[in-house]
Protein backbone atom coordinates (compact mmCIF):
# COMPACT_ATOMS: atom_id res chain seq x y z
CA UNK A 1 0.00 0.00 0.00
CA UNK A 2 1.15 3.34 -0.47
CA UNK A 3 1.15 6.48 1.70
CA UNK A 4 1.04 9.12 -0.45
CA UNK A 5 -0.15 12.43 0.84
CA UNK A 6 -3.58 14.18 -0.38
CA UNK A 7 -0.90 16.34 -2.34
CA UNK A 8 0.46 13.23 -3.97
CA UNK A 9 -2.66 12.10 -4.79
CA UNK A 10 -4.57 15.22 -6.33
CA UNK A 11 -0.84 15.15 -8.16
CA UNK A 12 -1.48 11.53 -9.69
CA UNK A 13 -5.29 12.07 -10.68
CA UNK A 14 -3.57 14.86 -12.94
CA UNK A 15 -3.56 13.62 -17.02
CA UNK A 16 0.25 12.60 -17.45
CA UNK A 17 1.09 15.58 -19.83
CA UNK A 18 0.00 17.96 -16.60
CA UNK A 19 2.19 15.96 -14.63
CA UNK A 20 5.31 16.18 -16.63
CA UNK A 21 4.52 19.84 -17.68
CA UNK A 22 4.51 20.32 -13.79
CA UNK A 23 7.84 18.76 -13.25
CA UNK A 24 9.34 20.68 -15.98
CA UNK A 25 8.19 23.94 -14.28
CA UNK A 26 9.88 22.37 -11.16
CA UNK A 27 13.09 22.26 -13.20
CA UNK A 28 12.88 25.66 -14.91
CA UNK A 29 12.22 27.14 -11.86
CA UNK A 30 15.90 24.92 -10.32
CA UNK A 31 17.77 26.07 -12.87
CA UNK A 32 16.27 29.85 -12.26
CA UNK A 33 17.16 30.07 -8.48
CA UNK A 34 20.41 28.40 -8.50
CA UNK A 35 22.24 31.32 -9.80
CA UNK A 36 21.94 32.71 -6.30
CA UNK A 37 23.83 31.11 -3.52
CA UNK A 38 21.11 32.45 -1.39
CA UNK A 39 18.28 30.24 -2.82
CA UNK A 40 19.61 26.76 -1.05
CA UNK A 41 16.98 25.98 0.76
CA UNK A 42 14.56 26.92 -2.19
CA UNK A 43 16.22 24.69 -4.41
CA UNK A 44 16.32 21.34 -2.10
CA UNK A 45 12.50 21.57 -1.11
CA UNK A 46 12.29 21.73 -5.20
CA UNK A 47 14.32 18.91 -5.58
CA UNK A 48 12.24 16.86 -2.21
CA UNK A 49 9.46 17.39 -4.57
CA UNK A 50 10.80 16.42 -7.84
CA UNK A 51 11.60 13.13 -6.75
CA UNK A 52 8.61 12.38 -5.49
CA UNK A 53 6.94 13.56 -8.94
CA UNK A 54 9.49 11.57 -10.80
CA UNK A 55 7.93 8.74 -9.00
CA UNK A 56 4.42 9.50 -9.33
CA UNK A 57 5.09 9.80 -13.16
CA UNK A 58 7.39 7.20 -13.80
CA UNK A 59 4.58 4.59 -13.10
CA UNK A 60 2.77 5.50 -16.17
CA UNK A 61 5.48 5.81 -18.55
CA UNK A 62 7.06 3.10 -20.95
CA UNK A 63 10.25 1.75 -19.93
CA UNK A 64 13.19 3.95 -21.78
CA UNK A 65 11.25 6.89 -20.71
CA UNK A 66 10.39 5.64 -17.08
CA UNK A 67 14.02 4.66 -17.05
CA UNK A 68 15.09 8.21 -17.76
CA UNK A 69 13.04 9.38 -15.24
CA UNK A 70 14.99 7.14 -13.18
CA UNK A 71 18.20 8.44 -13.94
CA UNK A 72 17.10 12.08 -13.33
CA UNK A 73 15.79 11.14 -9.62
CA UNK A 74 19.11 9.37 -9.04
CA UNK A 75 21.04 12.42 -9.27
CA UNK A 76 18.22 14.58 -7.17
CA UNK A 77 19.52 12.36 -4.82
CA UNK A 78 22.61 12.42 -4.99
CA UNK A 79 22.55 16.30 -4.48
CA UNK A 80 19.74 15.79 -1.86
CA UNK A 81 22.52 13.45 0.32
CA UNK A 82 25.29 15.64 0.25
CA UNK A 83 23.56 19.00 -0.35
CA UNK A 84 25.33 21.65 1.63
CA UNK A 85 28.19 20.71 0.48
CA UNK A 86 27.40 20.79 -2.96
CA UNK A 87 25.22 24.13 -2.83
CA UNK A 88 28.45 25.86 -1.33
CA UNK A 89 30.40 25.06 -4.76
CA UNK A 90 29.79 27.88 -7.37
CA UNK A 91 30.74 25.02 -10.02
CA UNK A 92 28.09 22.43 -8.30
CA UNK A 93 25.21 25.24 -8.56
CA UNK A 94 26.08 26.06 -11.88
CA UNK A 95 25.99 22.43 -13.01
CA UNK A 96 22.30 22.05 -10.98
CA UNK A 97 21.22 25.10 -12.94
CA UNK A 98 22.37 23.85 -16.40
CA UNK A 99 21.21 20.16 -15.93
CA UNK A 100 17.81 21.65 -14.71
CA UNK A 101 17.24 23.27 -17.23
CA UNK A 102 18.05 20.73 -19.32
CA UNK A 103 15.71 18.43 -18.01
CA UNK A 104 13.13 20.53 -17.88
CA UNK A 105 13.37 21.10 -21.85
CA UNK A 106 13.60 16.88 -22.44
CA UNK A 107 10.38 16.12 -19.96
CA UNK A 108 8.52 18.99 -22.34
CA UNK A 109 9.10 16.81 -25.24
CA UNK A 110 7.95 14.23 -23.47
CA UNK A 111 4.70 15.88 -22.32
CA UNK A 112 4.38 17.45 -26.21
CA UNK A 113 4.86 13.74 -27.52
CA UNK A 114 1.46 12.95 -25.06
CA UNK A 115 -0.67 15.93 -26.12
Amino acid sequence: MNNWTVEQIAFRCDRLSVRLERLAQNFLQMASLSLDEANGEGVLGIIRESKVFLELIAIDLDVDSAFELAQIQRQLSRWHTHWWSTWASDSSRLEISTLSQTWANRIREMAGVLV
